[in-house]
């Protein structure tokens, strides 16, 4: 039977020869990277006593990192576009420039299209042209005018999706930014001046950095694929 943690942090039952990716599986993603790499070590690590692993130190261990993973707590914020003063809660434009022109690290941001009446041309190139704050943008191929947009942030670096074997390109409608691996803004709404002022557009704006870290390394890891460099 699964490990189970009572809310005193108790185990009711670990199953023995119970390994740590089982525990881990059961509770799914709530689990932070972290918890996993400090347990790592102990990965194949048994339960039941007098068997290699330590059995009542590795499960109280676990157990810890269970009933603090279950209490992990993400920042969540809604935030919207709608016309004229509707959007209450929150506002997607103003959110994006706030969050771009606190970053200190890095801007990774990713929209399927990116029109020239967008409002978000001063505020990135501002950004890349800050010592030490490394911007990098992601466009659909045929959507965006990738060209025009490196030509527009000459500082930072700027991906299109790319041509398959086929011969069809990449379509890329991922809309997000990444600011200082950090912090994580989800949007509908697409770089343009539609999207920013007169849509119903909405976002979610995620305080949780491994969740920011593992997005931008997934679309790193898909540099020279499914993205090239303009």
């Amino acid at each position: 039977m699964p490990a189970t943690v009572d809310k005193a942090g108790e185990c009711d039952a670990l199953e023995v020869g119970a390994t740590f990716d089982a525990v881990f599986d059961d509770i799914g993603d709530a689990v932070v990277d972290s918890v996993k790499e400090k347990l790592e070590a102990g990965k194949n690590a048994r339960f039941d006593d007098g068997v290699p692993g330590n059995g009542t130190q590795s499960r109280d261990c676990v157990l810890r990192a269970i009933a603090g993973a279950k209490s992990v707590h993400r920042d969540l914020t809604p935030v919207w576009t709608m016309p004229g003063n509707e959007a209450k809660v929150g506002h997607l434009t103003g959110e994006f420039h706030r969050l771009v022109q606190a970053a200190r690290i890095s801007v990774t941001c990713a929209t399927y299209n990116f029109e020239k009446t967008s409002q978000m041309w001063t505020v990135l190139k501002d950004a890349a042209e800050q010592p030490g704050v490394v911007v990098t943008v992601y466009v659909d191929g045929d959507k965006a005018d990738a060209t025009r947009v490196q030509a527009q942030l000459p500082r930072a670096t700027i991906y299109r999706s790319a041509e398959l074997p086929s011969g069809k390109r990449v379509v890329s409608h991922a809309k997000f930014i990444v600011i200082d691996h950090e912090v994580l803004l989800l949007t509908s709404a697409n770089f343009s001046f539609s999207a920013e002022s007169r849509n119903v557009e909405f976002g979610l704006l995620v305080r949780d950095a491994a969740l920011a870290e593992s997005v931008e390394s997934t679309m790193t890891s898909k540099h020279g694929s499914l993205y090239e460099l303009v």
